[in-house]
């Protein structure tokens, strides 16, 4: 195996060829367009806290020539959507212990 393998390619490459299927379908032409698809992916890596991913997809995002006034729109519609989460969802947790 190559050196320069990721830990997954080299530890289960039948299912590291699916998932890089997988991406290559979904980062392929789709009925999405690229800014769209750009932007949700900023999106996902901010909420799911992964620095890498989230600096990886502004990078990306901006050489797509999207602004970083819309990126940050973006990254703030995800803050307001992930906090409404949390507050809405503890609503049940708050009722059943604190009602």
């Amino acid at each position: 195996m190559a050196d320069d393998q990721r830990w997954f390619e080299k530890h289960a490459p039948e299912m590291a060829e699916g998932w890089w299927s997988f991406y290559k379908a979904v980062e392929g032409e789709t009925k999405l367009d690229p800014k769209t698809k750009a932007l949700i992916a900023v999106s996902v890596a901010v909420h799911g806290r992964c620095p890498h991913c989230t600096e990886s997809r502004i990078k990306k995002a901006l050489a797509l020539k999207i602004s970083k006034a819309e990126i940050a729109e973006t990254i703030m519609e995800t803050a307001l959507l992930s906090s409404g989460t949390e507050i809405f969802w503890a609503k049940e947790v708050y009722d059943k212990y604190l009602g």
